[in-house]
């Protein structure tokens, strides 16, 4: 019986020694630095440049900011201040002005004075809400988690809701972008992409000819009308209104997992990526001037070669900020990146 025991304790030793590790030590190759305060405010998910030229950010846990370009200085809007929920995932800005942020909770939309949820006999208040586009005529449309999308037209207060029933590939719906020509392209996680065209009313699968993975992170459409998406595991793809080409770290990109795309004024477009799966290489963020990859390290101040980077904006001034998940919030000036997180939450 004793040796059974003392055997039993080894056992136990071993599975100690190797599972310990997983939950009490920080993983030095994670996104966050080994030295960094793992914290809610660093977490960016999103963020637009508004008509006034201010900077609005999304996060996760902490509701959104808005740095004002006036004062140089950031204001925190949370539950308390009557959004409908503080982990926020996507802003827009229509036409009129208002902004409209999507959160676990629902929509809310913001008029510069006061925040109003979006309360409907459908429940949208009570979804977990990812993307929002404006399409040509005024409506919103809204992707969510599980429920695939809702229009809303805020003349009528009235929604519609699509699922795969009615061409969707997937019910969750992460990035939603409204082209040019006013037709709608929707950005699935399980699903790829599809689009809606406005005049016929359908949604149609977006083949893709083997460039686009099942879930996209992003999708934008650049100044001569090439588009965009960012999927996640497989790298970049563009299409020409033709056919498709397919970028990857074999062409300099920072990593495979693109997590969203930005073009600045300049035509440049950005692009921010994240981690690989149990904390592998990659990450960080990189610059496409239509030719060759540049990609920012360390030497450019960012914190580490291999940040999670989930948001890009450009300000008026031309300086480009990042977001991240975890590494905060840093701005580049066209030479070196400054960390602003300890602005941001001394300021809150």
């Amino acid at each position: 019986m004793k040796n059974i025991y003392i055997f039993r304790q080894l056992c136990i030793l071993v599975l100690l020694i190797f599972i310990t590790p997983c939950y009490g030590q920080i993983n030095q190759h994670s996104p966050i630095h080994w030295r960094d305060t793992i914290s809610y405010a660093n977490m960016f998910h999103g963020g637009i440049r508004d008509k006034a030229g201010n900077l609005w950010f999304a996060t996760a846990g902490k509701g959104v900011y808005r740095y004002d370009v006036t004062s140089n200085g950031f204001t925190n809007y949370t539950e308390k201040d009557g959004l409908c929920n503080n982990n926020v995932s996507y802003i827009l800005e229509d036409k009129a002005g208002n902004l409209w942020f999507s959160t676990e909770q629902g929509v809310c939309r913001y008029d510069g004075k006061s925040f109003t949820s979006l309360t409907t006999k459908d429940g949208l208040n009570k979804l977990n809400v990812w993307g929002i586009a404006e399409d040509k005529i005024g409506n919103l449309w809204f992707g969510t988690q599980y429920n695939g999308v809702f229009r809303y037209n805020p003349a009528s207060d009235v929604f519609t809701n699509f699922t795969k029933e009615q061409g969707l590939g997937s019910n969750a719906v992460q990035c939603i972008l409204k082209d040019k020509a006013g037709n709608l392209w929707f950005g699935e996680r399980a699903g790829g992409v599809c689009r809606y065209d406005t005049a016929s009313g359908r949604f149609t699968k977006v083949n893709g000819d083997g460039c686009l993975s099942a879930q996209i992170m992003g999708i934008i459409e650049d100044k001569i009308g090439n588009i965009w998406f960012a999927n996640l595991y497989n790298g970049l793809c563009r299409y020409d209104g033709k056919s498709f080409i397919h970028f990857t770290e074999e062409n300099g990109l920072c990593h495979n997992n693109v997590t969203c795309i930005y073009e600045d004024k300049k035509g440049n477009l950005w692009f921010g990526s994240d981690r690989g799966n149990w904390g592998t290489d990659g990450g960080g963020v990189c610059r496409y001037d239509g030719k060759s990859f540049t990609r920012f390290t360390t030497k450019d101040g960012i914190s580490t070669n291999h940040m999670a980077v989930w948001t890009i904006v450009e300000d008026n001034a031309g300086d480009i900020w990042i977001g991240t998940k975890g590494g905060g919030l840093y701005r580049y000036d066209g030479k070196f990146f400054t960390n602003f997180t300890g602005i941001v939450n001394k300021n809150n």
